[in-house]
């Protein structure tokens, strides 16, 4: 029996099937959706139109444009992959790469008399170059002379980021999770593995609700649980995609992250009454999954 949660709200946002507890279907408040809000200045943020130097405004992420557009229409039950080129430039000199993709990470140097960024690559072990054509605060156009390619890259940005670069669901040290370990792990560094898992989604949350992001999916991104607005399931065995199981040293100990998931899942919990939000009532649900997780063996 596949195991689920969700909020009073959205019970009737849901077309159950009694044969198939996997296979759901949201309505408007699904992931994947545009938000529509006109939010204040959040004060846990830096708004980046009033940076007075290229390095500060690489400090954020960064999508190639084309593939923003992509992503509008993609949902985890999404049968088909897309690229999604993207950055994320730490103020700490380190970088997280194609986190929905071909997930990379390491050191980035930027060289202000050249108008380069040199990216060192941990797992490919190769270094990228690109060229700054032009850059604002929320859009810089790339060249990667690394290839020898005269292409220009759109990418654009937020032009926002957090004042606490611990806070950011793309920093380095949020997505060590996600980085292959090189030998078995002990029963409580997969139990921590997955804690941390939930705590990149908790940050993930946060930060759509802080900077007013456009579009809010959790496409390719890796995980055992599904999101929708106001409820959250386990996935089916044979749904977990290989970027969660390549997570952890083998898929034996990708499944037994797995159990202890399915049991984090059959907890109770209770949703915020009153909430409208669905991002915020994930949020609050989550954030209760990531404490009682700790009482969960």
């Amino acid at each position: 029996m596949i195991k689920r949660i969700f909020s009073a709200i959205a019970i009737s946002a849901f077309i159950f099937s009694c044969n198939d507890a996997g296979d759901k279907t949201a309505s408007k408040k699904e992931e994947g959706v545009t938000l529509n809000k006109n939010p204040e200045k959040n004060k846990d943020l830096i708004y980046l139109d009033t940076a007075e130097n290229i390095y500060d405004i690489l400090c954020q992420d960064w999508v190639l444009a084309d593939d923003a557009e992509s992503l509008e229409g993609m949902t985890e039950s999404s049968q088909f992959e897309i690229p999604y080129r993207s950055f994320y430039f730490s103020t700490k000199g380190t970088f997280v790469k194609n986190p929905r993709n071909t997930f990379d990470y390491g050191t980035w140097i930027y060289d202000d008399a050249a108008k380069t960024i040199t990216i060192n690559n941990s797992i490919d072990r190769n270094k990228d170059v690109y060229k700054i054509a032009k850059i604002a605060f929320d859009e810089m156009t790339l060249v990667n002379t690394g290839i020898g390619s005269a292409t220009n890259l759109k990418f654009i940005a937020p032009g926002k980021r957090y004042k606490n670069a611990n806070d950011e669901p793309y920093s380095l040290e949020n997505n060590r999770w996600r980085i292959k370990p090189k030998s078995k792990e002990s029963d409580s560094a997969i139990h921590q593995r997955l804690k941390e898992n939930l705590y990149f989604f908790i940050l993930f949350y946060r930060s759509a609700l802080a900077k007013d992001d456009k579009t809010v999916s959790f496409w390719g991104l890796p995980s055992c649980f599904k999101w929708y607005g106001g409820a959250i399931f386990i996935k089916k065995k044979d749904e977990l995609k290989e970027n969660w199981i390549n997570c952890f040293y083998n898929k034996d100990q990708a499944m037994q992250a797995y159990a202890l998931a399915d049991k984090l899942l059959s907890q109770q919990y209770d949703w915020p009454k009153g909430e409208r939000n669905w991002l915020k009532l994930n949020l609050a649900v989550v954030e209760l999954m990531y404490k009682k997780l700790d009482e969960v063996r």
